[in-house]
């Protein structure tokens, strides 16, 4: 048996230029000759792709031509008759085809409805109308309240324009077939409705993500996304009330905030990476001398902790200190509909900073931790968990020396409840196993971290980071985005995982034996939230 591919390539050399002339005979012009031939040549090479096999190809050519130009011609015959113009007709019903045909027609129609979600509405609704539910133009022209030379010229152009979609070998952007993924930061006034209620759906972040830094018309957007121009009508019009996307010259939309491409990542951690040896020596010299004040001023009296699970909390407070001193300045715009936040994008992909992130979990007055998500520190003892209120409790009753003995049946109770944090000794001693600091003792702490030698040092590295961050997405970021920058800055300027990486590396630092839960960084302040 002949396979497929054989027939189909012998009647592309054989036969296809030939079709074209007998259309050209018919039909007595170029450009409709070319739309019949290619009509019959659609419809061959379907049915020979799904496995007609013809014992005379040259017949079976023929016989396909002329009735698909007996249709052509008494399609056009209709369409005068009906309209008095000269009206592209899509055949969508008819009678009886041969089963070449019927394939050739089944390819239109579904070429027909895929390039109707391409058109305008005004179109969309006339061809509709016209072509599918099989409504004269009179009777289209009285609906619409359009006069009936506006409904036919309308008809006209609208099939110029179906026809180059539908002679277009359209392709489909790659997030059509391959959806990106997106994850946010928000700060400010935010509810569950604005702005994360709007953006809930893979739909939604990847119209953000090709809108950004790409004005983009409807119908782009829906070649990109391979979604109906309808829905993504419906999908931009959601993200323009959210103020997510900007209305731009009329027909295009841009991002109406910064998104950070991966590839943009990437470069960003490796300026972090760069920096993060000569940090780390920064941040090491200032956090002994604030083991040392801690241990001076005997706040791990009463207490398990050593020196490491004290180091692990100074190194990050140092940290986070020289960020917040580090930090771009720039002054919150609300947005266009009044609101008061700020929303940054990531691209997912690439070497991303939160692969390396230290998160910070605080409560109350005051319970907190550090989590070093890379390494599992502290994962695991999350402080979303306990009580502030008792945990502030056991803190100061193991502050003022109490036993535990002389509690109550109830005191007990709710001191066990927190054996994560606090535990007693067969004595009856209570031991916290965090760190536990009054406001006094948190300030003199920051004051050790401040006016350190090297502390300047460390947040000029931190300084620069961030300047050199900033120039990397200007390069990036649309014109009505560029305001909202540095506050994208502030954000993905975070060393704190990859300082920790190098004091690891150089063995000053040494990871607890269950990461996952140590309370190496939990801490209590009391009297003041510090």
């Amino acid at each position: 048996m002949i396979t497929s591919e054989i027939l189909i390539r012998e009647y592309v050399s054989e036969f296809m230029e030939k079709v074209y002339y007998f259309c050209l005979k018919k039909t007595g012009s170029p450009d409709d000759a070319l739309d019949l031939a290619q009509d019959i040549s659609l419809g061959i090479i379907s049915s020979l792709s799904k496995g007609a096999q013809p014992n005379d190809l040259a017949a079976y050519v023929w016989r396909s031509a002329r009735n698909r130009y007996a249709d052509y011609s008494e399609n056009r015959r209709k369409t005068r008759e009906r309209d008095g113009g000269d009206v592209y007709e899509l055949e969508l019903a008819g009678d009886e085809k041969s089963p070449e045909e019927s394939a050739v027609l089944s390819e239109q129609l579904s070429l027909l409805r895929r390039e109707l979600a391409f058109i305008s509405e005004e179109y969309r609704k006339i061809v509709v109308a016209f072509y599918i539910d099989d409504r004269s133009v009179k009777d289209i022209s009285a609906s619409l309240g359009l006069p009936e030379n506006t409904v036919k010229s309308k008809l006209f152009r609208a099939r110029k324009i179906l026809k180059e979609g539908i002679d277009m070998a359209r392709e489909f952007g790659p997030k059509s077939y391959k959806p990106e993924n997106i994850s946010f930061v928000a700060s400010g006034h935010v509810t569950p409705q604005l702005p994360w209620g709007a953006v809930g759906t893979m739909l939604s972040k990847n119209v953000l993500i090709e809108a950004s830094d790409n004005p983009s018309t409807v119908e782009e957007l829906a070649v990109a996304l391979g979604i109906a121009a309808p829905y993504m009508r419906e999908e931009v019009d959601k993200l323009v009330c959210a103020t997510l996307l900007k209305a731009i010259d009329g027909k295009k939309y841009v991002t109406d905030f910064p998104i950070v491409s991966a590839g943009k990542r990437t470069e960003a951690v490796e300026i972090l990476k760069k920096s993060a040896p000569k940090a780390a020596e920064y941040a090491d010299e200032i956090a002994n001398d604030a083991v040392k004040k801690l241990i001076d001023m005997g706040c791990t009296d009463n207490s398990s902790l050593d020196g490491s699970s004290l180091k692990w909390y100074a190194v990050f407070a140092t940290l986070v200190e020289a960020e917040a001193d580090s930090h771009l300045s720039f002054e919150r715009e609300p947005r266009s509909n009044g609101d008061d936040w700020e929303f940054y994008g990531f691209e997912e992909g690439g070497e991303q900073p939160e692969y390396n992130f230290v998160s910070y979990n605080g409560r109350g007055e005051f319970l907190g931790a550090f989590v070093m998500h890379s390494r599992n520190l502290c994962e695991n003892t999350d402080v979303q968990n306990f009580n502030v209120a008792n945990a502030i409790w056991a803190a100061k009753l193991i502050r003022s020396g109490r036993n535990y003995n002389d509690l109550t049946d109830h005191e007990k109770t709710t001191f066990d409840s927190l054996k994560a944090l606090f535990h007693a000794e067969p004595d009856g001693k209570l031991v916290s196993d965090i760190l536990i600091m009054s406001g006094d003792e948190y300030e003199a702490i920051e004051k050790v971290i401040n006016e350190h030698p090297k502390y300047e040092k460390l947040v000029g590295i931190m300084r620069k980071n961030g300047e050199d961050i900033l120039e990397l997405l200007k390069s990036e970021s649309n014109p009505y985005v560029k305001k909202y920058l540095p506050g994208v800055v502030n954000i993905a300027n975070h060393i704190r995982g990859f300082v920790a990486d190098e004091e690891i590396k150089a063995g000053r630092l040494s990871l607890p034996e269950d990461p996952a839960n140590s309370t190496a960084t939990v801490h209590v302040i009391l009297g003041g939230e510090g």
